[in-house]
């Protein structure tokens, strides 16, 4: 697919949705924006998706920055203080920080949308 390399420029509207490729799950809907170069970039949508009772932990260093709604961020780590993320607000996750994130308040009637760049391929589980 042309642009998918970043070979071409590409424009997408994160808050219609569009991607490369999207994929649903039970913790929420993800779109791939880029995969090249040894990193992906994809948002996330939150919007009635349960919470995932499972922390997520990256290999390496992860940045995500909220662009619409709240996001809860809470860490494994009592030492951590859990996190309420606002649009335009970027968290730097540590590689090795155990955390899981999700919609808030959770009654909230807009998704929560964020974007996530980080090595291509991080399972992170």
């Amino acid at each position: 697919m042309s642009g998918e390399d970043g070979s071409e420029p590409r424009v997408f509207s994160v808050l219609r949705g569009e991607a490369l490729r999207t994929r649903s799950g039970p913790f929420g809907e993800v779109g791939t924006l880029c995969s090249a170069g040894g990193i992906e970039v994809a948002w996330v949508s939150k919007h009635g998706e349960q919470v995932d009772p499972d922390w997520f932990r990256p290999d390496q260093v992860d940045v995500l920055l909220v662009v619409q709604g709240q996001l809860k961020v809470e860490f494994e780590s009592a030492a951590r203080p859990d996190r309420v993320l606002a649009a335009g607000d970027v968290l730097v996750l540590p590689a090795g920080c155990r955390c899981r994130a999700y919609r808030w308040p959770r009654d909230a009637a807009e998704a929560t949308i964020f974007l996530a760049a980080c090595p291509a391929g991080q399972d992170g589980r």
